[in-house]
């Protein structure tokens, strides 16, 4: 794999025709895993969500106790496994929704 990053402004246009937030994206980068194209869209949605961060849009999602309070409302964690390759982790879900592929919810089973 190999980094790539690209420096994103915010642009004019959408805040009054003035500067508003610039910020870098960055990504890992597989050839012949991943296309080019979406390796630069993980870029813009990398560097955008800095920008949103600058700007306090969604701040309350960097708040851990606003985070901690909405997770024991909306979500559980489970430990699922991803069919396509086997790896089992454990991710947080909303609690009205079910996994959908590659996940489908398992057991952790320590192996020696």
């Amino acid at each position: 794999s190999s980094g790539i990053n690209a420096e994103w402004p915010l642009r004019p246009g959408y805040c009054h025709e003035r500067f508003v937030s610039q910020a870098f994206g960055e990504t890992s980068f597989y050839p012949g895993k991943q296309f080019y194209s979406e390796a630069t869209e993980k870029i813009k949605f990398s560097a955008l969500m800095r920008c949103c961060k600058d700007l306090g849009v969604a701040s309350e999602l960097w708040n851990k106790r606003w985070s901690d309070n909405w997770k024991s409302k909306y979500a559980v964690q489970e430990w699922v496994e991803n069919t396509s390759n086997g790896r089992k982790n454990q991710l947080w879900r909303r609690r009205d929704e079910d996994w959908s592929w590659p996940y489908k919810k398992t057991t952790f089973q320590k192996s020696y």
